[in-house]
């Protein structure tokens, strides 16, 4: 049965450290993980923007502070950071499609049960 995890918390408490060291410890224990995270991107101290970083290596750009999409590309914008849609799609997308029919009802209680526990 496969199982999702979505990790939630305050800028700089360890999520993204933790989602790097467990999938480490699965692949070396042989269990076939697949996801992605997103990593804060840092110019002088200053961070201006995230990437998407695939479980399996990939990463793109996923936002940036103030960048203008580039030309045939779609906006979307998110308070100061402008979101690289395309590169998101590439990458993110193909993870969250390897979710089966069978799963999916269940990974989708499990969003709503993060979100609502998110409010408490």
């Amino acid at each position: 049965m496969a199982r999702h995890v979505f990790l939630t918390g305050s800028p700089g408490v360890g999520k993204t450290t933790l989602i790097q060291k467990a999938s480490e410890v699965l692949k070396s224990s042989g269990i076939p993980v697949d996801g992605f995270y997103t990593e804060e991107v840092r110019q002088g101290g200053r961070r201006i923007g995230f990437d998407v970083v695939t479980l399996s290596g990939l990463r793109g750009p996923l936002s940036r502070v103030g960048s203008e999409p580039l030309p045939g590309r779609r906006e979307c914008r998110v308070g100061q950071y402008v979101v690289d849609v395309t590169s998101f799609e590439q990458l993110a997308l193909p993870v969250l499609r390897n979710v089966t029919k069978e799963n999916r009802n269940h990974l989708l209680t499990e969003i709503v049960t993060c979100v609502q526990s998110g409010r408490k």
